[in-house]
């Protein structure tokens, strides 16, 4: 695997950003993926696979791409897409949003909800009501990237797990491949899609604005499984989200937050997001307050955030020719996977993307440090 290709891409990372970049690429290219762990082993394997693009602050063709990406990879592989709809809740008092997005099916009130999902709510009664949204749904994060990894090797992408990429190989200002633990490995481009780890894997070549992010799931039994049009939803008073699960369980996900040693941080729920699932949260979903808990998750090693809280997909000018960063995914790299596969497709090719990707660019950014307050998406 030494002998020059410049049509060779090598992928560093094998989530869901990695796979989707190498099932883009690999119709027309040679592409290897490189993973020191395992197949979506780490922020992707604790993923919540909640796909709500139309409340996001993304581009309209932003979501419009991913929603249509995966109802066209729906039924291949072992990937299932459910299209839910979703609520957000509105507290008596507060002004109901008023959207501008053809996906909002407008505002209901908690009697409203009730009637159209029957046997789903609780107690609403500190609520006015909630914004209903279509063109949501959700996704299971192991299955999707497993099916990611399948389209890509039927196309002559080869994976590799465990196996450390341990340093970019650049010549005359251009990349011409990696070491790895193993040899090096020549190619004409590189991406690398590994996370908050990016920055300091790049620092000897360009600076990445982003820092170590990091949320937790809790998932449910009900004391009766909920019903089959069981919507998903979000508080935003209490930066919170629910989606069902195909076996009637609820998810509820949420605490983003910044950390300096996601290392050294214990791999485990933080008290006071189980203390919020379960005094605000569950009694809005009937059986759920009464119910156990079945698993509890945090991202083991941690996801990215950006200083506006929009992914950084770039080819630098300042790097290396050759050289592709995909970070900052701020807790949204499934949702996001095809318009960054896309987007890292457009870098190496040339060629255009269905989709504006300047908000993609690194040189929005005027200050490169790491030095940022978190951007929450639910402002």
């Amino acid at each position: 695997m030494t002998e020059t290709d410049p049509d060779r891409v090598v992928v560093v990372g094998a989530g869901v950003s990695g796979l989707a970049a190498a099932r883009e690429l690999a119709p027309d290219h040679e592409v290897v993926v490189f993973d020191a762990g395992g197949v979506a082993a780490d922020t992707t394997s604790r993923a919540s696979g909640m796909i709500s693009l139309a409340l996001e602050p993304f581009p309209d063709e932003w979501a419009t791409f991913a929603r249509e990406s995966f109802r066209d990879l729906d039924g291949r592989g072992v990937f299932s897409f459910a299209e839910r709809e979703t609520v957000r809740l509105v507290r008596e008092g507060a002004e109901p949003p008023a959207p501008a997005d053809g996906d909002a099916l407008g505002f209901h009130a908690p009697a409203e909800l009730s009637d159209r999902y029957p046997g789903s709510f609780g107690d609403l009664s500190d609520y006015a009501g909630g914004v209903v949204y279509g063109g949501t749904g959700y996704l299971d994060a192991a299955d999707y990237a497993a099916t990611l990894k399948w389209a890509a090797e039927r196309a002559g992408a080869a994976v590799y797990r465990d196996h450390a990429v341990t340093d970019l190989r650049v010549e005359d200002g251009a990349v011409v491949g990696v070491e790895t633990e193993y040899g090096p490995v020549d190619a004409g481009s590189v991406v690398y899609a590994t996370g908050w780890r990016t920055r300091d894997l790049l620092a000897a070549y360009v600076e990445l604005p982003v820092r170590p992010l990091r949320w937790n799931a809790v998932v449910v039994e009900p004391t009766e499984p909920l019903p089959g049009t069981c919507p998903m939803g979000s508080e935003s008073g209490n930066r919170v989200y629910w989606r069902p699960t195909d076996r009637g369980d609820v998810l509820v996900g949420g605490n983003e937050h910044l950390l300096a040693d996601p290392e050294g941080t214990p791999a485990r729920v933080d008290d006071p997001f189980r203390e919020t699932v379960f005094e605000e949260v569950a009694p809005l979903l009937r059986g759920v307050a009464d119910g156990r808990v079945r698993r509890e998750d945090c991202c083991p090693t941690a996801d990215s955030a950006s200083p506006d809280g929009l992914p950084i997909v770039d080819a630098p000018a300042e790097a290396p020719d050759g050289l592709v960063a995909v970070t900052g995914l701020h807790g949204r790299g499934v949702m996001l996977s095809p318009v960054v596969g896309r987007t890292v497709r457009s870098l190496v090719t040339g060629g255009p993307a269905p989709f504006p990707t300047d908000p993609l660019g690194l040189d929005r950014f005027g200050d490169r440090s790491a030095d940022f307050e978190y951007v929450s998406h639910w402002a």
